[in-house]
């Protein structure tokens, strides 16, 4: 499998099997107004249909970042216009898969919890990474859609796209109204695509 193949895979078999695992399956909840407590309940109360959740919710996420990591990478490589966006995007999109990983230990760990206190202490912990996830997501979509628009490698479109996307996770930080982030969410999603389906088009 070649690296072009790959990084569009990533992209777009992580969109279908994050969504999935988040939508379809994963029994808790990461809205506002949900409590630690409450998700950690959900969470314990069916543990193996909250790891399968998990696994597909986290382990597509990651897919995802690490097709933005391939692609930052390669621009940064190339040493074009939009290189020294791309490399700092690559740093974080690292990041990011790091913190997937993370993410699916504590919440792993509060489906095996021995009671709700403990497990409740671990999914607060686990609710801690949104704000550090928002920040550095946010900087992944921006410095990597200015460096699509300077460099032009792709759809300009997706580029801006990406810069909107990243700015309304940024903004999220600050607004906290669960719409902005979800906004956010869409449009990583659609620059996730757009990449993805480009890649794989692409003859070089």
């Amino acid at each position: 499998m070649g690296s072009k193949m790959q990084t569009g895979l990533l992209l777009i078999i992580g969109i279908i099997v994050s969504l999935v695992g988040w939508m379809a399956i994963y029994p808790g909840s990461d809205g506002s107004d949900t409590t630690a407590a409450i998700n950690a309940a959900d969470l314990m109360a069916d543990p193996i249909l909250a790891k399968f959740g998990m696994l597909m919710g986290f382990g597509g996420m990651g897919a995802i970042f690490l097709g933005f990591l391939n692609i930052s990478r390669k621009m940064a490589a190339a040493n074009g216009a939009g290189a020294d966006y791309a490399n700092i995007s690559a740093i974080m999109a690292l990041i990011l898969v790091a913190m997937m990983a993370i993410g699916i230990g504590l919440e792993w760990a509060v489906t095996e919890a021995s009671d709700a206190a403990e497990g409740t202490r671990l999914m607060v912990h686990s609710f801690a990474l949104q704000t550090p996830f928002s920040f550095v997501g946010g900087l992944l979509m921006a410095l990597l859609g200015i460096g699509i628009i300077l460099e032009k490698n792709y759809h300009i479109i997706i580029g801006g796209l990406a810069v909107v996307a990243g700015i309304l996770f940024i903004i999220s930080l600050v607004d906290a109204i669960d719409i902005v982030s979800f906004f956010g969410w869409i449009g990583m999603m659609l620059v996730a695509l757009g990449l993805g389906v480009q890649t794989l088009r692409s003859k070089s």
